[in-house]
Formats: C-alpha cells, sequence, structure tokens
C-alpha cells in the first residue's frame, strides 16, 4: 500500500513542461587529454554553463561557468590538461543589424582566471573582430597554439591565424584572404590543404594546396550546374582527399579524391538511399576508419577492425541500446565517449576507459524522465499527390504501439526547420511532450530535406508555401484516410521553418486544422530574403527561397502575413525576443495582420530568447504555453 501511494505522490508532482523543457543534463562532452576530468554543457540546479566535472577522485563539479539570458556558451575543447579554449555568443546591433557576437576565450580548470585571446582594438571606433570562434584546427602537435580563421580589419574574405591560447592578442597570419574566401581546410597536422568561398556572392569557388605549396583552382568542381563536391577531410598525404560527391551514386558517397589529376579515386562508403554526411578519420595519422550515414539515426559504417568498432561493440554488448554513436576521444586515445538511444527515450552518455576496459556511466539527460513512460516512435512513409514518396515518423501516446492500434486520436503535425535538414527517429523533447498528453506526432521528411540524395532536396527549392506544403498536407489527410488521426482534432505545429510551414497550413487549408502553433516561424518571405542580404553572402544563401525582385510576386503570395484573412482558426505565436535567425518582428507583425484580419492570435514573447529556445526556462515557458493552448484546438 505505502508504494501505491508513493507512486501517486509521484505522479502528482510530476510537472511535463519542466521535465520534457528542461535542458539535457549534460551535452556536447569533451573529455581531458590525461582523461581525468571532462568539460560539457551542463544544466543543473536551475543554471547552464560550461561544467567541469571530476571522474577521478571525488566525482562531481569543479567548474561552472554560469551563462546567462544574453551570453551562451558555443564551442570549447581541451588545449592541453590545464588549458580549456571556449568560446561565448552575445546578441548584437552594433554593426549595423541585429546579429552575434562571439568572443574565443581560455581558462585553467583549477582557477577562476579567465583570459580572452583577441585583444580589444585600440583604435577609436575599431569596432572588434565580430566571430572570433571560427576554430580551423586544435593543433594537437604544438601545445601553445592553436588556428582561427576570421575576417581581418576591413576585408570582406577569410583569412587564417594561429593563435596562442595563453597570451591575449598573440596572433600571427598564416594564410592571407583570397578573393571571396570563406572557409580554410586543414589536415589532421593542422597544415592548410584547401580553401572555398564565393565570388561576388554567385560563383561558389575553391583552391587546393598542391604538393609544391602553390595554389590551384578547382572551382569548377564546385560549380552550381555540377555535381555536388565537398571536402570531408585530407589524409597524411599532400595530393589526397576525402570527398563527397554524387557524381555517379543517387545520394552522397564518400571517395579519395586525387588532387594531383583532379580525378576520383576509390569510393570508399555509400548508402543506396541515405547521404554520407563525413568521414571518422584516426588522430594519430588521419587515416579513414568509417562513414557517417543519414540513417533512422545517424550511423557509422566502418571499413576495418578498429578500436572504435571494438569499444561500439562492448558497450553493445554491456549495455544494450538502439544506436551506440562514437561521439570523441581524448588526444591520448584513453577515454572515449559514446552516446547510447534507446528507441525514442533520452539516451544516456557513457566514458569508455580504454586503459581498464571499463566504461563509466554518466547521469541521465532528462533525470525527470526516467521513469516516465514515453511514446513510440514508429518509421513510415506516404505518397505525395506527384508520387513522391515521403519518409515520416509517427510518435504515439504512451500506451499505443502500433500503427494500426492508433485510431481516431487527436494529432500534432510537426513539420522540421531549416528547410534543408530533416527528422530522426531519436528522442524529441517536443513530440514527446506532445505524446505525454495524448497526442500522436506526424512528423515529415518533405521535399527539400537533407539526407536522401540531391534530386530530394532540389524538389524544395523555391517551394516555400507550394510542393513542400503540399507534402505536410498529404501526410495530414495520409493520417485521417489511415484512420489514425481525429480531423475534428488537427494542430500543426513548427519552429522556424516548420514555425512558417504551420502558419502556411492554417492559410491554405483552413478547414483541415484545428489551430497551428508557430514557434520562432517566418511570416514574411519578402522580409526575410531582404533581411538576409544584410549579412554577408545573404543573397547567396537565400536562393532556394526565390529572388527579392525576380519572384516577387511568388513570395508575397506565400507570406503567410500577407494572407492572414484567410486563417479562421485559433493561432499562437511564440518568439525569442533576442532571435537573430528570424527575427522576433516577423511574430509581432503576423500577430497584428491576424487581429486586423479579426482572427483569434496569442502572441507569447521569450525575454532574451534566442532561435533554438536553449536560454534559461524559455523550452518550459514556450511548453506551459502549448499546453494552455491546446484545449482550443477541436471543433465543437
Amino acid at each position: 500500500m505505502l508504494s501505491v501511494l508513493a507512486a501517486a505522490v509521484v505522479a502528482a508532482s510530476f510537472d511535463p513542461a519542466a521535465a520534457f523543457g528542461r535542458l539535457p543534463f549534460f551535452d556536447d562532452i569533451e573529455v581531458s587529454p590525461k582523461g581525468e576530468r571532462f568539460a560539457a554543457i551542463a544544466s543543473t540546479n536551475g543554471q547552464t554553463g560550461l561544467a567541469i566535472y571530476e571522474l577521478t577522485g571525488g566525482q562531481g563539479f569543479s567548474r561552472f561557468v554560469t551563462e546567462s539570458e544574453n551570453l551562451k556558451v558555443r564551442n570549447f575543447f581541451w588545449k592541453r590538461d590545464d588549458r580549456l579554449v571556449f568560446s561565448i555568443a552575445v546578441p548584437s546591433s552594433r554593426y549595423g543589424t541585429d546579429t552575434v557576437e562571439t568572443r574565443l576565450l581560455a581558462m585553467s580548470p583549477d582557477d577562476d582566471d579567465i583570459d580572452a585571446l583577441f585583444r580589444h582594438p585600440r583604435d577609436k571606433g575599431t569596432l572588434p573582430v565580430q566571430i572570433q570562434d571560427r576554430v580551423v584546427s586544435a593543433f594537437h602537435h604544438d601545445p601553445e597554439h592553436i588556428v582561427v580563421e576570421y575576417y581581418p580589419k576591413g576585408s570582406q574574405d577569410i583569412a587564417l591565424y594561429r593563435v596562442n591560447v595563453d597570451k591575449s592578442g598573440r596572433h600571427r597570419q598564416i594564410e592571407g584572404t583570397k578573393i571571396g574566401s570563406r572557409d580554410f581546410y586543414t589536415d589532421a597536422k593542422g597544415e592548410v590543404r584547401a580553401w572555398s568561398g564565393l565570388r561576388g556572392e554567385r560563383l561558389p569557388r575553391l583552391s587546393f594546396m598542391m604538393a609544391d605549396g602553390k595554389w590551384r583552382d578547382f572551382s569548377h568542381r564546385v560549380a552550381e550546374d555540377q555535381p555536388n563536391f565537398r571536402i570531408a577531410g585530407f589524409p597524411n598525404s599532400p595530393n589526397k582527399a576525402f570527398v563527397l560527391s554524387d557524381h555517379e551514386t543517387p545520394t552522397m558517397a564518400l571517395y579519395v579524391f586525387d588532387i594531383d589529376t583532379d580525378s576520383f579515386g576509390q569510393q570508399l562508403f555509400s548508402h543506396p538511399t541515405a547521404d554520407v554526411y563525413g568521414v571518422r578519420q584516426r588522430i594519430s595519422d588521419g587515416a579513414a576508419y568509417g562513414a557517417v550515414f543519414a540513417g533512422e539515426d545517424s550511423r557509422v559504417h566502418y571499413f576495418s577492425d578498429n578500436i572504435i568498432r571494438d569499444m561500439t561493440k562492448i558497450i553493445f554488448e554491456r549495455v544494450g541500446g538502439d544506436n551506440v554513436s562514437f561521439r570523441g576521444m581524448n588526444p591520448q586515445q584513453t577515454m572515449a565517449v559514446f552516446y547510447v538511444s534507446y528507441e525514442g527515450r533520452p539516451g544516456r552518455n557513457y566514458i569508455f576507459d580504454i586503459e581498464n576496459m571499463k566504461i563509466i556511466k554518466l547521469p541521465p539527460l532528462y533525470p525527470e524522465l526516467e521513469n516516465v513512460p514515453l511514446g513510440q516512435v514508429i518509421s513510415a512513409s506516404y505518397k505525395a499527390r506527384d508520387g513522391l514518396t515521403i519518409p515520416a515518423y509517427v510518435t504515439l501516446p504512451p500506451g499505443v504501439s502500433t500503427l494500426a492500434a492508433a485510431r481516431n486520436l487527436p494529432f500534432v503535425v510537426l513539420p522540421h526547420g531549416g528547410p534543408n535538414a530533416r527528422n530522426f527517429s531519436g528522442f524529441d523533447w517536443r513530440a514527446q511532450y506532445l505524446a505525454h498528453k495524448g497526442y500522436g506526432i506526424l512528423q515529415m521528411n518533405f521535399r527539400g530535406s537533407t539526407g536522401y540524395g540531391a534530386e530530394f532536396m532540389k524538389a524544395g527549392d523555391k517551394e516555400w508555401g507550394q510542393a513542400m506544403q503540399d507534402d505536410i498536407t498529404d501526410g495530414t489527410r495520409w493520417l485521417i484516410d489511415q484512420g489514425m488521426a481525429d480531423p475534428d482534432r488537427l494542430v500543426i505545429m513548427g519552429g522556424s521553418y516548420g514555425g512558417y510551414a504551420a502558419l502556411m497550413g492554417a492559410v491554405k487549408t483552413p478547414d483541415l486544422f484545428t489551430c497551428a502553433i508557430s514557434i520562432n516561424g517566418v511570416s514574411n518571405l519578402l522580409d526575410l530574403v531582404s533581411d538576409r542580404r544584410s549579412y554577408v553572402d545573404g543573397a547567396y544563401s537565400t536562393r532556394h527561397i526565390g529572388r527579392l525582385w525576380g519572384d516577387r510576386a511568388m513570395l508575397r503570395e506565400n507570406s503567410p502575413s500577407r494572407q492572414a484573412d484567410a486563417i479562421n482558426v485559433p493561432v499562437l505565436l511564440i518568439a525569442g525576443e533576442d532571435d537573430r535567425v528570424v527575427p522576433a518582428d516577423q511574430s509581432s507583425r503576423m500577430h497584428r495582420a491576424i487581429k486586423n484580419a479579426n482572427g483569434q492570435s496569442t502572441l507569447v514573447k521569450l525575454p532574451e530568447g534566442n532561435h533554438y529556445l536553449s536560454v534559461g526556462q524559455n523550452r518550459i515557458t514556450a511548453l506551459r504555453a502549448i499546453g494552455d493552448f491546446l484545449p482550443q484546438c477541436q471543433r465543437s
């Protein structure tokens, strides 16, 4: 009887919004060179920040660099056991437009000193380097330096620098700017091997460093009318590169590329339906041992026997799980980090002590969900109206385990952001919160999504509100036709591009959905394209959306805020006030447009909120607003 009462007390005190909306307990784990401690982004006791966790002696946090509402830790890595390099990001408007600044810092794990690696400019009126944390190489063979790329004073092109991690402002340029340079690439030893960029924001450029130390132009490989060609890495050979290409396969495959002869060599791996994302290389010599590809989760294909595959097998045997992902290893190769996923449940991180063959289990990412039933995630697909197969995932409420058992459920259609991104089958905090509320969730990878080959992705070009939206509509009708969804309780919800799709769903199919929820969503395509042109390469980055003038009529027609009078269902708009990807004005204007059309709109603004809802309690606030709004989402 006592256990029953205890369970009832726990159930009564469970707060779904807080449990699902909390930031993960640990994220981005990096083990120190000697393996005695690790650094991670941690969220605990109401605080989030960069934490150092002691693995030896008394386990626990020894340092905690706390984030604030407008300061986020972005990247970090161990340079030495006594030196951790990290960067912070802060919203800014001093460069003439709303943007983000980053600062590159370093600290000792054993004291409170934090050192800035860039000096503030002495010249009056001179602005500091805006983006300081584009670290190209950790330069492991040099204990004092890293390689960083940034825009020199007065330049629109990137240069490459060797930066001292112990002294502020000690930088030496090792490669100057090129016309249109945007990114440099180095090999495992930190040697410069290639650069890429744009000429005039329109023509892609690529150059490789030849064995004689001279640059050779390979821009023909990345021209718009050519097959995809992307650098994945470099072996320790001056005339070879690992590249991704779809010149002979429907999806991106991994190759060895011969730079001297400008020709493809051995194909290392391809998958018939999934793009290869990258190559796994040994730290010691840069040799390739595996390829990462877009399976149900991001998967690795191993070429031969190696220590990573052996450790993965051991973790599978001892821990179980649905998928084991290698996340990294310290430079001494004594400690490796793995993430184990469990069929839609929050995964868990493990550290593999290689010398002692010991697996160290780290705390759960979502502690409050450890014993909470979660929804089953099921892989599915359906046909779009033009016959294209659309891959999808259906998450069902706890207790419903098959699509056949899902009958007449309230459903949330949840298109992803991007749109050049994709859903995977792993844990999704928004979907599982909705499942806990009794909803089914449909997450489709509509045309334009990545991971399924270039043809599938290019099918989404300039199709905002059109063919991509039709894919979402067709998936919704598939749910109804299959008897899974109650047509009187159908919600469309999404973030970023998904928020735009939610609004367009309410515009284009006003009788299909019972309400729409947009989180940091786009409402005006003309404003989006115009705003992006204020940034470097903005015209090039928006070419798949549409041209500001040449496609003006199409952009206007597919802007929800200009079609607000077509919306006849309640709309919830959630916007981060410091969103630097989709400005909060996009949601505010949508709110006014709906109100002016005598529609129903609720606007929730998240103070200091960013695009990713990763500041403070913003995820929890968003889920509470969604939970309060959902009762309106049904026809009487």
